[in-house]
C-alpha cells in the first residue's frame, strides 16, 4: 500500500471511531500530525488493545487519543495535543484513560510512582482521579502503562471566578497534605508533557527551555536572534524556586487540569507530580486567571489558596519572578516550533517578552494586595 494509502484508511478508521465525516477527520488528523510531541510517546494501537484486554480480561471496542474524538476533546484543547493520553472504551460500557509513557526518556519506576502518588491522594479524600484497577500499571515493550477512571463531566468552564477559587482551595489542600515517602517525596513541579526528559522539580524547566532555544541556534536567521538572545538572557537569569517552602506539587496546574463540573471538580494529569517549592504552582494559576478578567479571578485565586497556606514573606518577594517561570518555558518552546516551521519569532510578541517582567510586577502586587482585602 502506498503512503498515501496508508493515510487514507488510517482518516477512514478515524472517521468510523469518531463519527466523524471523512473530510473532517482528515483536517483532524493533519493537525494532529503537525502537532510538537505528538510523536514523542510512540505506540501500535493494535498491540496496546491487545495489552490491555488480556492483561485486565476486559473486551474494547476503541482506543483513541482523547483529543481525536469530538465528544471526548477537553475544552479548548485540540487533536494532537495529548496523544499518549487515550480514552479506552469498553464493551460492557465502562470508560478508561490509558496513559503510554514510550519515549528514551521515560522509566516504568517514574509510572509505577504516579500509581502510588493516585492512591495517596485518595487515602486522603483528595479529589483527584483514581486508578481503575488494583494493578493500575502494566508494561508493553518495556515502558510503562497506568490506567484510571474516566471522569465525566469535562473540563469546567474558566469564565467564572467560582472555578478559579475552587481550582485554588483545591491547590492549597494539596499544599497542606503531611509528608510522606517512596514517590510521594520524589521531585516534582516540572512541565512533563512531551517525552518526559526534564521531569523533577520546577528548575527542571529552565533546563528544558534552555534545550529548546539551543536545539534550533544554528537553524534561525538574522531576524530571530534578537529574541534568541533575550531568552537566552531571562533563562540564564531566571528564579528556579529552589529554597523556597516544599510540598507535594502538581507540575501544570490550572483549570486544563481540572475535569467536572464546577463545585465537584477533580484533578488529573500527575505525571510531574512529587515535592518541589510550592510556589510555581500558585504563580502559574494566577498567570493563567490574569488572561481572563484578572482582577476578579486573581482575587478569587488568593482567597482560596490562603484559606489553606500562609504564604511566607519570602514567596511573596519572589512571586514576580516565579510567575514568568512557566511563560518562559512555553516561549522558548514556541520559539523553537516557529524556527522549524520557518516563521521568524518577534521580540515583543508570545508568553515573554521585554514587557511581561512590568506585567508579573504588577499581577504580583494585585495579589498581594488582594490578601489585605
Amino acid at each position: 500500500m502506498t503512503k498515501q494509502g496508508s493515510f487514507k484508511r488510517v482518516v477512514r478508521d478515524r472517521a468510523r471511531a469518531t463519527g466523524q465525516r471523512y473530510t473532517q477527520a482528515r483536517a483532524d488528523l493533519e493537525l494532529a500530525n503537525r502537532q510538537e510531541f505528538v510523536h514523542s510517546r510512540p505506540f501500535e494501537q493494535a498491540a496496546l488493545k491487545a495489552h490491555l484486554e488480556e492483561h485486565y480480561g476486559i473486551g474494547i471496542t476503541s482506543i483513541l487519543p482523547i483529543d481525536d474524538d469530538p465528544a471526548t476533546r477537553p475544552r479548548d484543547s485540540w487533536p494532537g495535543h495529548y496523544p499518549s493520553t487515550l480514552v479506552v472504551k469498553h464493551t460492557d460500557g465502562q470508560q478508561w484513560i490509558a496513559r503510554i509513557f514510550s519515549s528514551s526518556a521515560d522509566q516504568v519506576s517514574r509510572v509505577e510512582g504516579d500509581a502510588e502518588v493516585l492512591q495517596f491522594l485518595a487515602g486522603h479524600d483528595f479529589p483527584a482521579e483514581r486508578v481503575a484497577h488494583e494493578v493500575p500499571v502494566t508494561v508493553l515493550d518495556g515502558k510503562g502503562i497506568i490506567v484510571t477512571k474516566f471522569i465525566d463531566g469535562g473540563r469546567p468552564s474558566a469564565a467564572s471566578p467560582a472555578v478559579w477559587s475552587e481550582m485554588a482551595d483545591l491547590l492549597g489542600r494539596l499544599h497542606s497534605l503531611p509528608e510522606a515517602g517512596g514517590a510521594i517525596a520524589r521531585d516534582g513541579g516540572a512541565e512533563e508533557h512531551g517525552d518526559g526528559l526534564h521531569v523533577g522539580r520546577p528548575k527542571e524547566d529552565l533546563t528544558a527551555a534552555m534545550s529548546f532555544l539551543v536545539s534550533v541556534e544554528d537553524d534561525m536567521n538574522a531576524a530571530a536572534r534578537e529574541k534568541f538572545e533575550w531568552l537566552r538572557d531571562q533563562v540564564e537569569n531566571a528564579d528556579d524556586g529552589e529554597g523556597l517552602p516544599e510540598a507535594l506539587t502538581h507540575s501544570n496546574y490550572h483549570p486544563w487540569a481540572a475535569v467536572g463540573p464546577p463545585g465537584n471538580i477533580s484533578i488529573v494529569g500527575w505525571a510531574g507530580a512529587g515535592r518541589g517549592p510550592r510556589l510555581p504552582a500558585l504563580a502559574w494559576l494566577l498567570r493563567t486567571a490574569a488572561e481572563r478578567d484578572g482582577a476578579q479571578n486573581v482575587a478569587a485565586v488568593m482567597h482560596g489558596y490562603c484559606q489553606q497556606v500562609q504564604l511566607t514573606d519570602q514567596e511573596l518577594d519572589r512571586l514576580p519572578s516565579i510567575l514568568n517561570m512557566r511563560p518562559l518555558w512555553l516561549e522558548c518552546l514556541g520559539f523553537r516550533m516557529a524556527v522549524n516551521d520557518g516563521r521568524h519569532p518577534l521580540l515583543n510578541e508570545g508568553w515573554m517578552q521585554p514587557a511581561s517582567n512590568e506585567f508579573a510586577e504588577r499581577l504580583a502586587e494585585q495579589a498581594t494586595k488582594s490578601l489585605r482585602n
